[in-house]
């Protein structure tokens, strides 16, 4: 799991706050010389901040760590000189002639970048004299105990901003674990959700994903860990279910919604569990939105801590803004699972099953199976459009019963079904549309399908794998219907049976 870079320095108001005076007074002794216009950007929170500079540097929000020149010499730590910038680059700066970039090291770590811009040629002695400020710098820096830090209020935005830009659940657990340890200084996260209604991927059977194999003992799911983080991360993820239970119960009944637990708590039987796993500082929240649970977010060291106030309510805060950035991620997930499926069978539609087809690893293991209902049409006049819709759910039914681990199922028509089956050969491919057929058989629906199958060749393309399949279910029809063909060099001038 991706872990932030660490924060260096101390808080704002400490040692490190001299860092700034000292920089301006290196830079302005720079730019005594006028043809010099230096700037001074120090790291903080992932990017870098000017923290000093002369002549026109107004800006002091700072850049992206690897941006430009600048971004190249921090994350290089190598030094850049540009003795013509008008032969490397297009500039819109006609003062700019050549630029100096030198990486600013406090300890042996590249803490900054010295970046001179001059408005003359490079001359003997200007990259010595720059080195030598570089290193004034550097020394500064390690003096005061590294660079600014950034604030509390500081970190949580940029942590917020990264939990907004996400809008995958997993993606956001990967970022909340880190952004948590960060507020909370602890060293160990897990994530744990209650998956309540699982999405269903398109094309998988209906009803199969809705649960996630687990119940709760009011009739939920089970909390279930999702991601997890920091030497205890294995442990807290391995909890048993009843100590997630627990330590829910406990931040429902908090005023809170926060628990804070130290080693003394870890002695409760609850918490056994959780003091066996090494812990000897819990800290627990729940993620709600809109009145509505997202999950469970559990801090755990190995050392005991003092919790402050301002630090739970940072945690608070960061949980909040999670649980609606998980809650958006699940209505999007659920939206775009809509937006890939029948309405009527729950299935991929037309559209699905030709991007998954695009995308499936077809050679040699995939089979692309096409199948409709003998006399649909008939069905509908005899007995109405609610029968046939009712027929059409019981087809779904049945033939998902009947897949087997990776295969898919779509809807793709009016009574047309396809299906990406995997298989070893011709011989199992056949084999499996029998199996298809064999189901709607005993589901007594009172139809009969038929069913054409093609095994993907060597360089063929989807249209022609699918134009030969479909020949295949048409010399079904041909033969009798309620049946199965397995498609050969099928000639494409087959004429559809009446």
């Amino acid at each position: 799991m991706v872990m932030d870079r660490p924060i260096r320095g101390v808080a704002p108001g400490g040692a490190s706050a001299g860092v700034g005076p000292v920089s301006q007074t290196v830079a302005d002794r720079l730019a005594a010389d006028r043809d010099l216009r230096p700037s001074v950007w120090l790291e903080g929170g992932g990017r870098l901040r000017c923290v000093a500079g002369t002549g026109g540097w107004s800006a002091r929000d700072g850049i992206s760590a690897t941006a430009g020149v600048i971004g190249a010499t921090f994350t290089s730590g190598v030094e850049s000189l540009v003795p013509d910038a008008a032969a490397h680059r297009a500039t819109n700066r006609p003062r700019l002639v050549a630029q100096a970039c030198l990486p600013i090291r406090a300890d042996g770590i590249v803490v900054g970048v010295l970046d001179v811009e001059l408005s003359r040629l490079l001359r003997a002695g200007d990259v010595e004299r720059l080195r030598d400020a570089a290193d004034e710098l550097g020394r500064a820096v390690a003096a005061g105990g590294g660079p600014p830090a950034e604030s509390p209020a500081q970190r949580m935005l940029r942590h917020m901003t990264t939990l907004s830009s996400l809008d995958e659940p997993d993606a956001i657990a990967r970022a909340l674990l880190p952004a948590a340890l960060d507020v909370m200084q602890l060293d160990s996260a897990v994530l744990v959700r209650r998956e309540r209604h699982a999405a269903v991927e398109p094309g998988a059977p209906p009803g199969g994903a809705a649960s996630d194999g687990f119940e709760h003992r009011t009739g939920r799911g089970a909390l279930q860990p999702v991601a997890a983080v920091g030497p205890l991360g294995s442990a807290l993820a391995g909890l048993p279910p009843e100590a997630f239970d627990a330590i829910e119960r406990a931040a429902d009944d908090g005023a809170a919604g926060v628990v804070v637990a130290t080693a003394a708590d870890m002695a409760r039987p609850e918490l056994a569990s959780v003091g066996a796993a090494g812990a000897r500082a819990l800290v627990a929240v729940g993620l709600v939105a809109h009145a509505e649970e997202h999950g469970l977010l559990l801090l755990a060291g190995a050392a005991e801590r003092a919790v402050s106030v301002d630090d739970v309510e940072l945690l608070e805060l960061l949980a909040a803004h999670a649980a609606t950035c998980l809650r958006t991620a699940d209505l999007m997930r659920s939206l775009r699972a809509q937006a890939a499926a029948d309405p009527l069978t729950g299935l991929g539609h037309h559209a699905t099953f030709h991007a998954t087809l695009a995308h499936a690893h077809r050679r040699p293991s995939t089979a692309v199976v096409v199948l409709d209902v003998d006399g649909f049409k008939r069905l509908n006049d005899t007995f109405g459009h609610p029968h046939g819709d009712h027929v059409l759910r019981g087809l779904a039914g049945a033939l998902s019963g009947a897949l087997r681990r990776g295969d898919s199922l779509f809807r793709i028509g009016g009574d047309e079904f396809a299906a990406l089956l995997v298989v070893a050969d011709p011989a199992e491919a056949l084999e499996a549309g029998r199996r298809l057929r064999a189901a709607v058989v005993d589901a007594e629906l009172g139809v009969t399908v038929s069913i054409g199958v093609a095994i993907p060749n060597e360089g063929e393309t989807d249209a022609a794998v699918l134009g030969r399949a479909d020949r295949a279910l048409y010399r079904a029809k041909a033969e009798g219907r309620d049946g199965v063909a397995l498609a050969d060099d099928e000639p494409a001038g087959v004429t559809p049976p009446v």
